[in-house]
């Protein structure tokens, strides 16, 4: 898959976690034996169609082979076949489940409910990408009515599980459903923003588009302005009205959410990025504009996702009002989507209702999330007139976005789903301190000599070679541009030493304090315990991050958990699970992959200091030049690139600790 943050459940990109081994500790039946002898001839070609070119993906291969062959070896004994490229759609059903039901057996008591679920998953995705294989290189042997029956076999085992808690999302055909996408007037203002964009346009080193451009950018979106420093026009922009004299100055085009917004979607849907200079469309942006029809509405639905995400869920933590905000706004999109839609005039009555202390409250909170939900309206996305009403079209999007337990419970509409993690360890009261308070000083950006560095415990030889490694991606949040890690560790890494990888790839120094949390901002904290079994960090007793592991939190690809350091700043670093991987030896780990973006200096004030920080030493005539040059121990001719990262010096840092 070209990219990995859509997750699309389709092709060879369904298959790459790898399971348990089908085969348990006792012989091997003759099925079973002629079924591998079989799929020995076809394992170079499936595992040149499977690898991508990620670490692991060859093993991958052979792991996807080994379940095929179980489940061909109990094919072969039910039926009268003996042949590995063609078969039938029932009797192949009947043998996919009598593997499941033998891999459970085979797990029982070892690792619970979740495990039978990702050993029922691995084992169905290991077939389905044989299928795909067979399909896909012309090697299928048996009539295409067999095949096609096989394919909506698939089709039908994931579309029953599509993760929705509450929505029933419609089918309709693509030729259809893109009609309606493409005349969204969000995808046509996106269309004409990318296309303004073109081959690039210059940038701040933070991202933000220079004074000069925001009139004609914002004009994309259907908002007059003027950049503070640029020149007014003496007409109307595109697609607004009134006169020049009524177009407001502005002085960022963060101070237009719409083009903020827009932004900030179509980097989340990976179609622009960001050099150190300019912002350009990402390589494979052009299904977007001219795909075909599939293709294109693929990204286009993507994009919407993104920015539903962007509009409704980008809401600030230090803004706790605005949780209750996006909260409402989400429970109205999830209703408008259903077959009984909220009526306007009992949302807008529904303050009227609340307590008298909170009515005043209630009122300003509903109103906020009602314009907000009018501007969605206003590009598409929703209908309002006595009720709210989202097209039949769109109701997959919001059930991509919203539909979502963690995502519900983050904004208070339900409770927290039950924790599955690790029991917790008794704990006792804490007594809290904050930290002591940090002078601000000149920041090197060298990581502490390894004699400074806490001791890590290594895994034994076998520890490492049993357990399976995470493709983690650790990304600074709210970073524009993005600032993130791609890392390559066992699933059984303690928190504890996790942390000391985190503080390695960010240039982290260790001068302040640092918490895990799992499970959005209701989940279980994890942090180090001091010598009496307590942590000294505020709220809630944190549970001792060096008694679980990476893997216990983070079990599946797409699984997430927030790392956040120094509570001053609040470097919040969201981890993320790319892949899963067996552990082949290929290399020393943890081991860094891949990279975006200079690391923060330390105390500089969070992200909103950071790039201030990063505007001022390149830009002599910024007020606060000289001072933070000084302050970061910048000579004459330094110059600071916010988009720098060496993939080499990272792992240095990282073999200085492991």
């Amino acid at each position: 898959m070209a990219k990995n943050s859509k997750n699309r459940n389709k092709g060879k990109g369904s298959a790459r976690t790898i399971g348990p081994g089908s085969q348990g500790s006792g012989s091997v039946s003759l099925s079973t034996f002629r079924a591998g002898r079989a799929l020995d001839a076809l394992t170079p070609a499936f595992v040149q169609w499977f690898d991508d070119g990620s670490p692991g993906a060859a093993a991958a291969a052979v792991g996807c082979l080994k379940q095929v062959e179980a489940v061909m070896g109990r094919y072969f004994e039910g039926t009268a076949a003996a042949e590995v490229t063609g078969f039938v759609g029932i009797p192949l059903a009947i043998a996919i489940s009598a593997e499941v039901a033998a891999v459970a057996d085979r797990s029982a008591g070892s690792a619970g409910d979740m495990a039978d679920v990702e050993n029922a998953v691995f084992v169905v995705d290991s077939v389905r990408a044989y299928v795909d294989f067979l399909s896909e290189t012309g090697r299928w042997s048996g009539p295409a009515e067999q095949l096609a029956e096989i394919m909506e076999f698939f089709d039908d085992l994931a579309e029953g599980d599509d993760g929705h808690q509450y929505l029933e999302v419609p089918d309709f055909p693509d030729e259809q459903a893109l009609e309606v996408f493409s005349g969204l007037p969000l995808i046509q203002q996106a269309t004409a923003l990318l296309e303004w964009i073109g081959d690039g346009k210059p940038v701040t080193g933070t991202g933000a588009l220079r004074l000069r451009d925001i009139e004609a950018a914002a004009a994309c979106v259907g908002v007059a302005v003027k950049g503070a420093a640029g020149k007014g026009t003496d007409s109307p922009l595109p697609g607004t009205a009134g006169s020049a004299e009524d177009v407001p100055t502005v002085r960022s085009m963060y101070e237009v959410p719409q083009l903020a917004q827009m932004w900030a979607a179509l980097e989340a849907a990976e179609l622009i990025e960001f050099t150190s200079t300019k912002v350009v469309p990402f390589e494979d942006s052009g299904a977007f504009l001219t795909g075909g029809t599939s293709e294109r509405l693929e990204e286009l639905v993507f994009f919407v996702d993104q920015y539903l995400e962007t509009a409704v869920l980008g809401w600030d933590p230090e803004q706790p009002w605005e949780q209750l905000v996006s909260g409402l706004q989400a429970s109205i999109l999830l209703a408008a989507a259903t077959a009984d839609p909220p009526e306007k005039a009992r949302v807008l009555a529904a303050p009227d209702n609340a307590p008298a202390v909170e009515k005043a409250m209630a009122g300003l909170i509903t109103g906020i999330a009602v314009r907000r939900l009018e501007d969605l309206a206003g590009l598409g996305l929703l209908s309002i007139d006595t009720h709210f009403r989202v097209p039949p079209a769109l109701i997959r999007c919001v059930a991509n976005v919203f539909d979502d337990e963690w995502v519900q419970a983050d904004l208070g509409i339900t409770p927290a789903p039950e924790y599955a993690g690790p029991e917790p360890v008794e704990e006792s009261p804490v007594v809290r301190q904050a930290p002591a308070p940090v002078e601000r000083k000149v920041v090197m950006r060298q990581a502490p000599a390894p004699a400074e560095a806490a001791p890590v415990a290594r895994q034994t030889a076998a520890q490492q070679a049993a357990a399976p490694v995470l493709q983690l991606k650790i990304m600074l949040d709210d970073s524009t541009p993005p600032i993130w890690r791609r890392v390559l560790v066992p699933a059984g890494m303690p928190l504890s030493e996790l942390h000391q990888v985190i503080q390695a790839l960010f240039g982290w120094y260790g001068y302040h304090l640092h918490q895990y949390q799992a499970g959005g901002f209701r989940g279980p904290t994890y942090a180090p315990a001091d010598p009496d079994g307590r942590d000294d960090l505020y709220g809630d007793s944190s549970l001792d991050e060096a008694a679980v592991t990476a893997g216990e939190l983070l079990p599946d690809v797409g699984s997430t958990l927030s790392y956040t350091y120094d509570f001053g700043d609040n470097w919040v670093h969201v981890i993320t699970v790319e892949k899963i991987l067996a552990n082949d030896g290929g290399g020393r780990l943890p081991r860094c992959t891949a990279g975006r973006g200079a690391a923060p200096a330390e105390d500089s004030g969070g992200m909103w200091g950071w790039t201030n920080i990063v505007q001022a030493v390149n830009d002599p005539g910024h007020e606060e030049h000289q001072e933070y040059r000084e302050w970061l121990g910048m000579r004459p001719g330094d110059s600071l690139d916010p988009k720098a990262f060496d993939t080499e010096e990272a792992n240095q840092g990282l073999a200085k600790l492991f």
